[in-house]
């Protein structure tokens, strides 16, 4: 692959026909069109392939120059010249777009196999097979590096600490001591796993804070992507936990003692207090705060800037500050923009 004008170009001749089977899609137009690229629907040039994930964009189809669109089976868009372009129809466009994107992956900025002259490592650590250890890498004593893991560069492995089998730490990103992540995850730049949780309380004569010393650890599981700046406070006495599968966003504070569950998504900002509980598939929209000792349940939904000061039972929507359910908050925010013309109603009639 390669890029031009901020745009990801195939090197290999893709056409409609070939892609569609590839998705298992059904096909509207020709099935001889080459693929150039991928774009968004705006910008496309005449060659290009779009996807089109919800009704918004299927309107703009028309004045696209994309010659190849991607949209629901249920989509419908009036219009379209089947004779020069080509509509590919699948079950889920999400999907789709995920599968395709794989075939025009770049390669990834890994440093070479095996361990950079200005690295680090304590002769106690072991290292496994096919492991990249680039710039300025310090793997202290105990440490345990798996088969196929990439340290990019300026990482930190605390004393005792594991990163599992192909786990990649990208430039900065940091394990201290004693912590754990399983196989296959990906930490990305300057994400720091391990650090004290943040606890104190007032000394006896309230003359200073006392700092609780946090002892316990952070486990991370299989396949969890964590994004750039994001901070995972270790337990105060035991071990905050990060489930299977679940992705965090960047700038993202987990509290001590947090346990989350396999595949959750945490948007950018979020911030979850000591002890807080989510279940499996749980999703929390960006810059939600969640107070500590709160039990999100399994499936449950957290709009963007909620504040979540109760417990959340599996399966509910909730949004807003401070957070409720999302239809009886949505009922509240409708009746506040109808306040004014209530209260100029009311007026009238008390003048009268």
């Amino acid at each position: 692959m390669r890029w031009q004008f901020g745009k990801q170009v195939a090197s290999l001749n893709y056409t409609s026909g070939n892609i569609a089977t590839l998705l298992g899609a059904e096909i509207d137009g020709p099935e001889d069109i080459v693929v150039n690229g991928l774009s968004t629907i705006q910008n496309a040039s005449k060659g290009d392939l779009t996807f089109m994930v919800n009704s918004k964009y299927a309107k703009l189809w028309n004045q696209s120059a994309a010659s190849v669109g991607i949209i629901s089976r249920a989509m419908k868009i009036d219009g379209h010249d089947s004779t020069s372009r080509a509509l590919l129809k699948v079950d889920n466009v999400d999907l789709a777009m995920a599968k395709l994107l794989e075939q025009y992956k770049c390669e990834d900025d890994l440093p070479e196999p095996g361990i950079h002259r200005t690295a680090s490592i304590h002769p106690s650590a072991a290292i496994g097979k096919g492991v990249r250890i680039g710039p300025a890498v310090v793997v202290c004593s105990g440490a345990v590096i798996h088969d196929g893991v990439a340290l990019v560069s300026h990482n930190r492995i605390g004393r005792g600490s594991t990163v599992g089998a192909r786990s990649i730490l990208r430039a900065g990103a940091v394990l201290s001591h004693s912590c754990s992540i399983g196989e296959d995850s990906i930490l990305h730049t300057n994400v720091s796993i391990g650090t004290d949780g943040f606890g104190y309380c007032p000394n006896s004569d309230m003359s200073d804070l006392v700092k609780f010393q946090h002892v316990g650890s952070v486990v991370i599981g299989d396949r969890v992507e964590i994004g750039s700046n994001t901070c995972i406070d270790r337990g105060k006495f035991a071990k905050t936990l990060i489930g299977d599968g679940t992705k965090l966003d960047n700038l993202v504070q987990i509290g001590h003692n947090v346990e989350i569950g396999q595949n959750c998504v945490i948007a950018a900002k979020s911030g979850l207090g000591g002890s807080v509980k989510v279940g499996n598939w749980v999703q929390i929209g960006a810059f939600v705060g969640i107070a500590p000792h709160c039990n999100i349940g399994d499936g449950a939904k957290i709009g963007a800037k909620s504040g979540v000061m109760h417990d959340i039972p599996p399966g509910e929507e909730w949004l807003g500050y401070p957070a409720g359910k999302l239809k009886e908050v949505l009922r509240q925010w409708a009746s506040t923009r109808k306040l004014p013309t209530i209260l100029a109603e009311y007026a009238k009639v008390i003048d009268h």
